[in-house]
Order: C-alpha cells, then sequence, then structure tokens
C-alpha cells in the first residue's frame, strides 16, 4: 500500500490533484485510515495511468469517470470506447481546421503589413472574406479563361496566406513598387525594379508571356472598382505597366546609361 505522498512521488501527480480525483469519485483510495489519511494499492495505480493516459487523449475528466464507471463486462463497453475515440478525433480535426485558419490569416496580415507598411484592420475583415469564399468560385472562373496547364501554373503562384517565401518575395516588391510610384520610369532605381518584376513574374509563370499577359489583363479591376488581387489596384498596375514597357523598349542597359550620364 501506498500513501498519497508515496503515490504522489511514484507517479508524479500532485497530492492536490490525487484529493480532487478522490472528492470526484474517479480515483477512490483504497483504504481511508481513522486519521484520514489515504492508502493506494497497485489496483489504484493502474486506474491512475489509465486516467493520466485518457486525459493526454483529449479526454475531460467527467468523461473519463464515465467511461471508467462501466463495467468490463459490458456489452456495449467497446462501442462506447469507440464513440468516445471518434468525438476526440472529430474535435481535434476542428481544432486543426481553426489553427490553420488562423495561420493563414496570419501570414496574409504580415505580407500586407510588409506591402502597406502599417496594420490596416480594415484588411483583416477582407482576408477573413477571401480566405472563408467557396474554392468554387475561383475554380469556375479559372475553368472558364484557362487551359488546365495554365491552370496549374496560375494555383502555384505565390499565395499571400502562405509561408511560400515567393509570397514576402511579392510583398516586397509590391512595397517598393509604391514607394518609387513618383520616380520617372527612366530612374536607375525604377528600372532595377521592373527588371525584377519582369524576371520574377516570367519565372513564376514558367516563361509564358502570353499566359501571364492574359491573367494581369483578367485580373486587373474595372474603372472605380476594388482591386480584383490585394493590393494591385489600378494605379499600381498602369505604373508597373509603365515601367516595364520602358524597360523592354529601351533594353536592360538603358537605366545603367541613363545613371552615368545623371
Amino acid at each position: 500500500m501506498y500513501s498519497i505522498g508515496q503515490l504522489s512521488q511514484r507517479t508524479g501527480i500532485s497530492i492536490r490533484t490525487l484529493r480532487y480525483y478522490d472528492e470526484l469519485g474517479l480515483l477512490k483510495p483504497a483504504k481511508v485510515a481513522e486519521s484520514g489519511n489515504r492508502y493506494y494499492s497497485n489496483e489504484e495505480i493502474r486506474l491512475l495511468q489509465h486516467i493520466t493516459a485518457l486525459k493526454e487523449l483529449g479526454f475531460t475528466l467527467a468523461s473519463i469517470k464515465e467511461l471508467l464507471s462501466q463495467g468490463k463486462d459490458s456489452a456495449d463497453q467497446e462501442q462506447r470506447w469507440m464513440s468516445y475515440l471518434d468525438v476526440e478525433l472529430e474535435a481535434i480535426e476542428r481544432e486543426r481546421a481553426r489553427l490553420d485558419h488562423m495561420a493563414k490569416l496570419l501570414q496574409t496580415a504580415k505580407h500586407a503589413l510588409v506591402i502597406k507598411g502599417e496594420f490596416d484592420p480594415e484588411d483583416i475583415f477582407l482576408f477573413i472574406r477571401a480566405i472563408q469564399s467557396p474554392s468554387e468560385i475561383r475554380d469556375r472562373f479559372l475553368a472558364q479563361h484557362f487551359t488546365e496547364r495554365e491552370i496549374a501554373i496560375i494555383k502555384n503562384l505565390p499565395d499571400l496566406s502562405s509561408k511560400d517565401p515567393r509570397a514576402m518575395k511579392w510583398a516586397q516588391l509590391i512595397r517598393t513598387v509604391k514607394l518609387h510610384m513618383d520616380e520617372p520610369p527612366s530612374s536607375v532605381a525604377t528600372q532595377q525594379l521592373a527588371a525584377e518584376i519582369v524576371e520574377l513574374t516570367m519565372e513564376w509563370f514558367e516563361q509564358d508571356e502570353i499566359l501571364l499577359q492574359k491573367y494581369w489583363t483578367l485580373i486587373r479591376p474595372e474603372e472605380g472598382m476594388d482591386s480584383k488581387v490585394y493590393a494591385l489596384d489600378a494605379g499600381v498596375m498602369d505604373h508597373i505597366d509603365h515601367i516595364v514597357d520602358w524597360y523592354l523598349l529601351h533594353g536592360e542597359g538603358a537605366a545603367s546609361n541613363d545613371g552615368k550620364d545623371q
């Protein structure tokens, strides 16, 4: 037999917790002396290990008590255990989905902070709607305008809700575009930026310039409408078009020559 202190030392469960289990009727001592001291046998140790294991699996003390109160010969004991395990697994799946949703939301907010340089609470509601919107809507849009090969490329583009390092690269690129919108397209900084945009977008679109142009046209917002893709409003897209067109027209060396002449 073990005193409550000895049981606590043997199992690592605090005396306070053992007393609480006794009050709940979850783990009664094998013997209570006239002095009030509790004593436990190896059977209680086995039961305590069972309780600890079930707690690790996520069961509540109430459900553990109900499970353990069922007789060993109960015909429905196996089904009862199966039902409880299924409930716990479903709860874990729900929690995993919630955490995945939160991770996507936080990643998007992080990239948005890089793009804007400030935290905009209104964006959070925009991101929530975007993440919760049915994927069928996007799938229908893609199927209407692109081939299967093109859809595969588009679905592999940087996603602001992911940890993909390309997403952070894109966020930093758009931030730089916004910072240099007042500069002439011929400036060294602007043309270096245009070169980087061309290099990255061609890489992400697998060197398919026709697909890149088609996608760019389709995501351009109509006049007076909100952006279809976060941070790509009409003004930003027009500026990118302007500096990239200048870069492609004048060639790679134009910016460096311009810088030498200044």
